[in-house]
């Protein structure tokens, strides 16, 4: 039933993914975005390396691998430590569906690197999808109220740029220094582990037990839902996912996340969704499917028309 269903429970993805950025909108209200990182990833560590040390033993890497350890090194700065600070930072400044709609260029961001750096041919549709999914980021951070106000733009996008270049730079060197035959899921409960590790001496007395006390109810809850579903639940999917139908078909489901996202604003924050807002994020939606779209997820598309139709 897993295997027959497992579109639908793919679908599970792009909803932890977008309720994240709820959850961490009500985590940085009350602690700083280091503390945020820290708390999220050792609660992440502790429920993932029991998981993996009970199922998953035989796939842990060569510890001592002087290669893997730098690969390691390099996920955990770029994507443990540059990527959620700058997360949890445009989170204190900005609304989450501004924050998912900017991250969400994720992809452009990389592959443009990879074309520049890398000398990578692009076909034309690539480019144009960046433009309708840019345009769409930027009109949605200006038209927050409704009106478009060039002086919206502050720090929150600033920091969302920051996350989505320490993503593309992760993207890149991860991609470059790992070997295949190291599991991922390893890779991700140790990058959890030693980030979290890493900030626990930069925290001062926000580990004293009266800042502890001080948060509340639902900060804790927010704290345990990004560590859980978003991270646990999502990433593991996320990796059976690429395993089973590739990487091209597996990130399809994310161009749904700045909608679902604005959607759990609403819900949660009673956010505005203006007209000018719904017009640039259907932007940003068919930018990202216009631009990333392989020729092989265009057919696994009509497939599903046809039997529609057929239906």
């Amino acid at each position: 039933m897993f295997n027959r269903f497992f579109g639908l429970f793919f679908l599970v993805i792009p909803f932890t993914w977008g309720g994240s950025f709820i959850a961490g909108k009500y985590v940085v209200h009350e602690m700083d975005p280091f503390t945020s990182v820290m708390f999220r990833f050792l609660l992440s560590a502790g429920v993932m390396l029991p998981f993996l040390i009970l199922k998953y033993r035989k796939t842990h890497p060569y510890i001592l691998d002087v290669k893997f350890i730098k690969h390691i090194i390099i996920v955990v700065l770029t994507s443990g430590l540059g990527y959620h600070i700058f997360f949890f930072s445009a989170l204190k400044f900005t609304s989450p569906t501004n924050t998912a709609i900017i991250i969400a260029l994720n992809p452009f961001f990389t592959a443009f690197a990879e074309t520049f750096l890398f000398r990578r041919k692009r076909p034309y549709r690539f480019y144009m999808g960046f433009i309708l999914s840019f345009a769409g980021a930027i009109w949605v951070n200006l038209a927050k109220g409704g009106e478009i106000d060039f002086s919206s733009l502050g720090w929150g996008e600033l920091f969302c740029l920051g996350a989505a270049l320490s993503w593309t730079l992760y993207t890149l060197l991860a991609k470059a220094t790992k070997k295949q035959e190291w599991d991922a899921l390893w890779i991700n409960a140790y990058n959890y582990l030693l980030t979290g590790l890493i900030l626990i001496p930069f925290l001062g007395n926000q580990l004293s037990p009266s800042f502890l006390s001080s948060i509340s109810m639902a900060g804790w809850f927010g704290l345990l839902y990004m560590a859980i579903f978003p991270t646990v639940i999502g990433y593991t999917l996320f990796y059976i996912g690429v395993q089973k139908k590739g990487p091209g078909w597996a990130v399809t489901f994310i161009y749904l996340v700045p909608s679902i996202t604005a959607m759990l604003d609403f819900a949660f924050f009673r956010a505005v969704f203006t007209m000018p807002m719904f017009l640039g994020t259907t932007l940003v939606v068919i930018g990202l499917i216009t631009g990333n779209l392989t020729e092989k997820q265009k057919e696994f598309v009509k497939r599903v028309l046809n039997l529609r139709h057929h239906n």
